[in-house]
């Protein structure tokens, strides 16, 4: 899986780089972008820079990568443990529950888009790696219904290795946009959020990670540099 992973990292990578030297810097677009989204339980704001290459005769296609800082505010929000294989079955799950999870993510990402006669913009973007970061949080550890009190801390690599196995926090958009004028654009659509919290201790043995999730509405508002 990893290696597929990397395989087609490197394909879209050749694949961009391919566009630029082809078709030269007219095609290359600067965004810089902000973003909010939430739920009742749970928000989260983003700045993003993006570098994006316009493919095609009229460009409507649009490949990209840039890097992003995201922080992200919960309320009550219980965490399971992460590894595959605890995740994948519902009888290994442990639990972490946090009352108030805060953590913040700097990760480069990567999307791609289409845009219809220069003005309406369909497309998506997903966090590639990057690292987490924040302080520590008083939590409850559930196993069986048993309790014990713990601290968690969010700090660690994160990484996208598809579903289960990723790693850390992990956003990703999926957005409809309108193009005002070749500077300005607003993007609305949802998210998909993983957080992730770590404890000092193997409460659960063989595991100190636990994953939280999230879809979140998303509003955003986009300048072309």
């Amino acid at each position: 899986m990893k290696k597929g992973i990397f395989v087609a990292m490197s394909i879209f990578i050749a694949f961009v780089m391919q566009a630029q030297d082809s078709e030269g810097n007219s095609r290359l677009h600067h965004n810089v972008d902000l973003a909010i989204s939430g739920v009742p339980s749970s928000q989260m704001v983003s700045l993003g820079y993006l570098q994006e290459f316009g493919i095609g005769k009229k460009q409507a296609w649009r490949l990209g990568y840039g890097v992003r800082l995201s922080g992200y505010f919960g309320n009550n929000i219980t965490h399971v443990s992460a590894p595959p294989e605890f995740y994948n079955e519902d009888a290994t799950r442990d639990s972490v529950w946090v009352s108030n999870p805060q953590m913040n993510n700097i990760a480069l990402y990567i999307g791609a888009s289409y845009v219809y006669k220069n003005m309406i913009e369909v497309g998506f973007n997903i966090d590639a790696v990057g690292y987490t970061f924040g302080g520590d949080k008083s939590a409850t550890f559930i196993s069986n219904a048993n309790e014990a009190t713990t601290t968690v801390n969010p700090g660690s690599v994160t990484a996208l290795l598809i579903g289960p196995a990723d790693i850390g926090m992990l956003k990703s958009e999926f957005f409809a946009a309108y193009k005002f004028n070749e500077k300005w654009k607003v993007r609305a659509g949802w998210v998909s959020l993983f957080t992730e919290y770590r404890t000092p201790t193997e409460l659960q043995v063989g595991n100190t990670r636990y994953r939280g999730t999230a879809i979140q509405g998303l509003l955003a508002v986009t300048y072309t540099l």
